[in-house]
């Protein structure tokens, strides 16, 4: 039995829906955010370990690199050999870090679809005078 008027009976089933259709938004949202930062955490991962892998074997070939040239000049031009092996491998390695920069800067923000479907579910409904 339905105590109370008809009118405020609608109004209490239409207020329970609109909680209804909003829990259901939210929960939406929750889950884009999570999947969101999932592959925000996939990308920080990947870059960091192409950057230490990177590192290690620059690192590497510029160490053979120099004990080869080393080796192979003369006594008298191996301190000059040394001083360019490593200019050059500072030069190389200042390229890498810039590429990676480039990189991880050209990707899109974290959580930009999440942010952008909050401003969009905002603005639909805010109410306008």
């Amino acid at each position: 039995m339905n105590l109370l008027p008809p009118g405020i009976s609608r109004l209490a089933q239409a207020a329970g829906r609109l909680g209804w259709t909003s829990v259901q938004i939210l929960e939406d949202r929750l889950e884009l955010l999570s999947l969101e930062l999932r592959e925000a955490k996939i990308r920080f991962v990947q870059a960091l370990v192409l950057a230490c892998l990177g590192v290690a074997c620059f690192m590497f070939g510029i160490g053979l690199m120099v004990l080869g040239c080393l080796f192979a000049l003369p006594d008298e031009w191996k301190l000059l050999g040394f001083a360019a092996a490593a200019m050059i491998s500072l030069l190389g390695a200042g390229a890498a870090f810039m590429t990676l920069i480039r990189r991880t800067s050209s990707k899109p923000m974290a959580f930009s679809q999440s942010l952008a479907e909050l401003k969009k579910d905002r603005s639909c409904f805010s109410t306008r005078n």
